[in-house]
């Protein structure tokens, strides 16, 4: 049956308590990832769409949309690739103070989701997060 996030669930729960269920990531048709940014000392959630053609979509009504050039695009899948996003923990413990940022992100066919904490983050996933910063976050 739908659930209210737009995916597929058994509404059955495994042996570890966790939702058994079909739920693809949100994440657009078109788009190559999404980057939520939550927490720091007042949290605030701030979350970007960048689209295989170079697009940029906020969250934020203020940042209008604005588009990569496909140059960068490149670049940010390579070190997509590199950063290896469907080996990286889907959740993480948070820290209080500190930012969180979860990914959504389509390497060809396939959906993987993944967080990351900004100071314990992989030197991949910080090459990730600098081009992500630099495409407008």
């Amino acid at each position: 049956m739908p659930d209210e996030q737009g995916g597929w669930s058994l509404g059955e729960r495994l042996a570890d308590g966790s939702d058994a269920s079909l739920r693809a990531p949100a994440l657009p048709r078109l788009a190559l990832l999404r980057v939520s940014r939550s927490g720091g000392l007042r949290f605030t959630t701030r979350t970007i769409t960048i689209y295989h053609n170079g697009l940029v979509i906020s969250n934020d009504p203020a940042r209008r949309p604005r588009t990569l050039s496909p140059r960068f695009i490149a670049r940010l899948y390579h070190t997509l690739l590199r950063a290896r996003p469907c080996r990286l923990p889907r959740r993480i413990a948070l820290s209080p103070d500190s930012y969180v940022y979860s990914f959504h992100v389509r390497i060809g066919e396939r959906i993987c989701q993944f967080e990351v904490v900004a100071a314990n983050a992989p030197p991949a996933v910080h090459a990730l997060l600098r081009l992500v910063h630099q495409a407008g976050f």
